[in-house]
């Protein structure tokens, strides 16, 4: 499953690229040009345009109500659309979307912290972008949050 974020939805597209989807964000308000998009490349457009999917009964069109990026993600996964998959977890670069491979530890010296690159053994790297990404306490929060996400996804299920 791959979406597109319009203008008003980055952080969202942020939050779903760090469960492992394919998600790019459209900063154009042309909105025939995110529809062509979305159709081009088989994805799912999400917006906070409430009339938009009524406009576009034909295209797969998800309307986002809540403001709070967090409250965002978790409408995303209260609505059926995503599936916890951990081999896809923190596999694509939260900034430019694309997969990030593992690399030598030797290529992130002098380019991380002096410190992290001591306490770190595994490092990644975006190939679009460059930037380089390690597990650090950032990684557990983000499974903090993941966890919360999928958690109240069941309980909602379950009638608690």
């Amino acid at each position: 499953m791959k979406f597109l974020a319009d203008r008003t939805l980055g952080r969202l597209a942020k939050g779903l690229r760090m469960l492992g989807y394919d998600t790019l964000y459209c900063r154009s308000e042309d909105i025939y040009q995110l529809i062509h998009l979305a159709r081009q490349e088989e994805r799912i457009v999400l917006t906070r345009d409430t009339k938009l999917a009524i406009r576009r009964p034909k295209d797969r069109i998800i309307t986002i109500m809540e403001d709070h990026p967090s409250r965002q993600l978790k409408e995303v996964v209260q609505k059926g659309c995503l599936f916890l998959n951990e081999e896809k977890l923190y596999t694509r670069c939260l900034l430019c979307n694309d997969p990030i491979d593992a690399i030598p530890r030797k290529e992130a010296e002098g380019k991380v912290p002096d410190f992290i690159f001591i306490q770190q053994r595994d490092f990644y790297r975006c190939p679009k972008c460059g930037r380089i990404y390690w597990q650090g306490s950032h990684l557990d929060n983000m499974r903090k949050r993941v966890k919360e996400l999928f958690h109240n996804k069941s309980e909602a299920r379950n009638g608690f």
